[in-house]
């Protein structure tokens, strides 16, 4: 009985394990692939600045931020040599185009 017992208890313990790899493999929201995002949707704050990086080892990525008329704000073409940089005031309208096979991070600014 005892042996069944501990078998039982290794077993809960190892699926737990299990469950919890799956549930911390989730990637973060501010990891952004080829798309068109909303920054309200990105929860953008308006007393934040922001960077942007290119987190592929080989591909460029071409952002452009465009404004509620639609008017280019900023274009940038990241390579992956590139560690970060700064982007336009961001506000929670605007419109944020990610082009290429690259992924980008978006990550707050100390304001200085």
């Amino acid at each position: 009985m005892k042996k069944f017992t501990i078998s039982c208890l290794i077993f809960l313990c190892l699926s737990f394990n299990i469950i919890g790899v799956n549930t911390l493999a989730v990637t973060p929201s501010n990891v952004l692939k080829q798309g068109v995002y909303t920054l309200s949707d990105l929860n953008v704050s308006t007393d934040n600045l922001y960077d942007i990086t290119n987190i592929s080892q080989n591909e460029d990525a071409y952002i452009l931020i465009f404004n509620e008329n639609f008017v280019i704000m900023q274009s940038l073409r990241l390579s992956p040599s590139i560690k970060s940089f700064n982007l336009v005031p961001l506000k929670p309208n605007y419109q944020l185009v990610v082009l290429g096979k690259s992924e980008v991070y978006i990550n707050p600014r100390s304001v200085k």
